[in-house]
C-alpha cells in the first residue's frame, strides 16, 4: 500500500509544472531617423522572433508599444507656419487607433485586440503612422510584450488527477485479484 501512495504522490508531482512569466522588447530598425511628411505614412513592422518569442508555444497577455516622434521645427507648414503636428497611429483593427497623438511627450491610450492576436499568431506587430497635420520625425519605435513562455507544454492538472486515480483504480484492482486468489 505504501507503494501506491508513493506512485500516486509521485504523479502529482508532475502536475507543478508552470509556464514562465516572460518580457520580449524589440526596438524597430527605421534607420536613425525616419521623415514623415504632410499626409504622408510609414509603415513598419515589429518581430518578437528575434527576442526568443515562439508562437507555437509562447502566450503574449498584453503588449505596449512607445513611439518616439518629433518635430522637424522647419516652418513649413500653411504660410509658413507649422504649429501643430497631428499623426495618427495605426495597429491592426479599429481600436488599436490613437488619433491624438502628441509629439512632444509620451502618448498613452488605444487597445487593440487584434494586434494582440497577431502578435500571438506570428510574433509581429505592423504599425502605420499617417501624417493627418504637420510633418515630423520618426525616430523610434520600442514594443514590449508580457506573456507566458512555455505555455503550451503546461499540462492541464485535471488530467493528470484523471491519470493518477486511474493508476490507483488500477493498482486497488490488481490487489484484490490477489486476496481473492
Amino acid at each position: 500500500m505504501n507503494r501506491i501512495f508513493a506512485f500516486v504522490l509521485l504523479a502529482f508531482g508532475f502536475a507543478s509544472a508552470h509556464a514562465v512569466p516572460t518580457t520580449w522588447t524589440d526596438s524597430a530598425d527605421i534607420g536613425g531617423r525616419q521623415y514623415i511628411d504632410y499626409f504622408q505614412s510609414y509603415t513598419y513592422t515589429h518581430d518578437l522572433a528575434d527576442t526568443g518569442f515562439n508562437s507555437l508555444t509562447d502566450v503574449i497577455n498584453t503588449f505596449s508599444l512607445s513611439i518616439n516622434l518629433a518635430d522637424d521645427r522647419m516652418g513649413d507648414g500653411f504660410l509658413g507656419v507649422d504649429l501643430l503636428e497631428w499623426a495618427l497611429v495605426d495597429l491592426p483593427g479599429e481600436d488599436g487607433d490613437v488619433y491624438n497623438f502628441n509629439v512632444w511627450g509620451d502618448e498613452f491610450g488605444g487597445v487593440s485586440f487584434e494586434g494582440l492576436a497577431q502578435l500571438n499568431e506570428f510574433g509581429t506587430l505592423t504599425v502605420t503612422i499617417h501624417s493627418l497635420l504637420g510633418d515630423f520625425y520618426l525616430l523610434g519605435s520600442t514594443l514590449t510584450a508580457r506573456g507566458e513562455s512555455n505555455a503550451a507544454n503546461v499540462p492541464e492538472p485535471s488530467a493528470l488527477g484523471l491519470l493518477g486515480i486511474g493508476l490507483v483504480g488500477i493498482a486497488l484492482s490488481r490487489r484484490r485479484r490477489k486476496q481473492a486468489a
